[in-house]
């Protein structure tokens, strides 16, 4: 993946480009991006953007964005600088209720979802372990719910696609089952023998998956 930098209202993002086609907007979980056989397949198919979040990957905060939904914010303008065309979104966990809010507040950017075991729809225990947890703090997101959120989630109408490990000890697969309930046009896939390193844990059932659901005709 290359590397670059654009610089938004609120400070400088950086962000990672691979593969050519159709665009594909990738939002990252808590433990920053991964160089996942996933990323790699994806690349294979699509034009991929994955963005790193404010704070990850050794980057600055941004003034002023603090909350999912704010990042929801910082990504639609991302969108429209770099990307400049509606085009499917793909959150892993913390990424995924990011995902969701973009989804949210700006609908006309977003084709399809594709969320792996998001986050930010239940309270995490927090006695879990959990990578970047200071990072989380400053997003609000280190008690896990985010009510706002689960508040307005049943407004998204895209076709979207949630893939959940049945062993994921951090957010357990009764979240993703409520969340399959809400939307009006969600699928979701319980994939076994996976915990919520979805793609470490199951990286082809992962791939294989997305792409046939982002293949599926408009």
């Amino acid at each position: 993946m290359q590397e670059k930098k654009i610089r938004l209202k609120s400070g400088e993002l950086s962000y990672f480009v691979a593969g050519s086609g159709r665009p594909l907007l990738y939002l990252h979980p808590a433990g920053g991006v991964r160089r996942s056989k996933v990323l790699e397949g994806l690349a294979q198919s699509f034009a991929l953007y994955v963005p790193v979040i404010p704070g990850w990957e050794g980057t600055d905060f941004h003034p002023g964005v603090s909350t999912r939904n704010a990042l929801g914010g910082l990504i639609a303008e991302f969108h429209a600088n770099v990307i400049g065309t509606r085009c499917d979104v793909m959150g892993w966990s913390f990424g995924g209720a990011v995902a969701l809010w973009l989804a949210l507040e700006r609908p006309e950017l977003v084709e399809r979802l594709v969320l792996e075991c998001p986050a930010g729809l239940l309270n995490i225990d927090k006695r879990i372990k959990r990578v970047n947890r200071k990072l989380l703090e400053h997003y609000g997101a280190d008690d896990g719910k985010d009510e706002a959120l689960v508040a307005r989630v049943a407004e998204v109408e895209h076709f979207t696609l949630i893939l959940q490990g049945v062993d994921d000890g951090t957010i357990p697969k009764a979240s993703a089952e409520w969340l399959a309930r809400q939307l009006q046009r969600a699928s979701l896939v319980l994939i076994d023998q996976a915990g919520h390193d979805l793609e470490t844990d199951q990286p082809e059932r992962v791939l294989a998956a997305a792409r046939e659901f982002l293949s599926l005709s408009r």
